[in-house]
């Protein structure tokens, strides 16, 4: 072989392992948004669950973080920690946000990348981000909101029960 046949494949092997990384993070980066996507599901179910039973939403008139030590559970009482063990929770173990891959857009409190949760009994927003859109659902890249009425592109003061509560 000669010097220039190495050289041809050489650099034929390196534009696949270029290319082939960049899929690998693409990839990556889909499955954080869809496990984001998911656990919006899922909250969503539960809330629907809990309005069912309750006939309100668990209320939160500033933006309460979910997934974290004081919010672990959707049970009977609302977002608490841990779960009453005598009681069949709506959500046992209420998910936290794949912060990688995020711009800390949506945050409550002292928290970062977080689900932001807030209500007043009859409607509730979750604030979430995305790594990128997701034409199927109509949401964009970076903030977007669950409502009782399903999914909305956008941060969620655009959708908000008290623009106060939104901004905490």
């Amino acid at each position: 072989m000669h010097r220039t046949e190495i050289l041809a494949i050489a650099t034929v092997i390196g534009i696949l392992g270029v290319i082939s990384g960049f899929l690998v993070l693409n990839a990556r980066s889909q499955l954080r948004d869809v496990t984001r996507i998911a656990h919006m599901r899922e909250m969503q179910i539960g809330l629907d669950l809990f309005y069912m039973e309750k006939g309100t939403y668990p209320e939160a008139t500033t933006a309460l973080a979910l997934g974290q030590v004081a919010t672990a559970c959707l049970g009977a009482d609302g977002f608490s920690s841990p779960c009453a063990i005598d009681a069949e929770p709506y959500i046992e173990f209420v998910p936290e946000t794949p912060a990688q891959g995020l711009d800390k857009l949506s945050g409550c409190g002292e928290n970062e990348n977080a689900y932001c949760y807030f209500s007043d009994t009859e409607t509730f927003r979750i604030q979430f981000e995305l790594e990128s859109s997701n034409a199927q659902l109509g949401l964009q890249k970076g903030l977007n909101c669950l409502t009782e009425n399903g999914f909305a592109a956008g941060e969620c003061s655009a959708y908000a029960i008290a623009d106060e509560a939104v901004a905490e």
